[in-house]
Formats: C-alpha cells, sequence, structure tokens
C-alpha cells in the first residue's frame, strides 16, 4: 500500500482536530464581539478568523494530506467545524461570558472600594 493510504486516518484524525480549533477561533471571534462594539473592529475581526481558518486548512493540507485535496478531508473539516459551532461553541461561548462578567463585577467592586477607601481618607483629614 501507499504511504498515503496508510496515513488517512491520522489525517481524518488531523482534519477533525484543526475543525475544532478552527471553530474555537470563531468562539472568539463572537465573545470579543460581545465586548467590544465597533463595527469596523467586528469586520476586521471578521476577516481576519475567515483568513485564519481558510490558512490552516490548506496549511494542514499540506503539511498531513501531501497537498492533495479529496472530499473527505473538506467535507471532514466543515463538518467538525460545524459540530463544534453548534453544540460546543455555544456551551463554550456561555461560559466564557459568565466568567468575564464575574472578573468585571469582581474589578468594578475592587475599584470602587479603593476609591471608597480613598474619599474616606479624605474626608478623615479634614
Amino acid at each position: 500500500m501507499l504511504y498515503e493510504s496508510l496515513s488517512q486516518p491520522r489525517i481524518f484524525f488531523l482534519v477533525v482536530l484543526f475543525g475544532f480549533l478552527s471553530g474555537i477561533i470563531f468562539d472568539f471571534k463572537k465573545i470579543v464581539k460581545n465586548i467590544i462594539k465597533n463595527q469596523f473592529f467586528e469586520y476586521f475581526l471578521t476577516f481576519f478568523c475567515v483568513f485564519s481558518v481558510i490558512f490552516i486548512f490548506f496549511i494542514i493540507n499540506l503539511k498531513f494530506n501531501y497537498g492533495e485535496f479529496r472530499f473527505y478531508t473538506l467535507s471532514t473539516f466543515f463538518l467538525s467545524l460545524g459540530i463544534e459551532r453548534l453544540f460546543i461553541g455555544n456551551l463554550l461561548e456561555k461560559s466564557l461570558l459568565i466568567c468575564y462578567n464575574k472578573i468585571n463585577k469582581g474589578l468594578k467592586n475592587f475599584y470602587e472600594n479603593k476609591i471608597g477607601k480613598r474619599k474616606n481618607r479624605r474626608n478623615s483629614k479634614k
């Protein structure tokens, strides 16, 4: 058998893995979009994510599949990307937004307490 035929299970696994990683890139884009609400930044981030996913797919194809485009690699990549976006992406986005909100609330309380202590010191000196 050819070496390319023997390595197809490994290629399949790597394409699925990088499809999931590409979906995670889009999840981070979605989270950053919710935090920073700038129209230009949103377009730039979308362009960057699409370009990086295409770049990842081509690099994976060149490095592990010897530059051969096959239907199973395309379908596997986009199927794993879709599965990640539909199922795992929602869980990841919700959990990261909860963490962000807790951190943001904790920092807000910290700075409010710090400012309150400064005001109390100024009032007590007078």
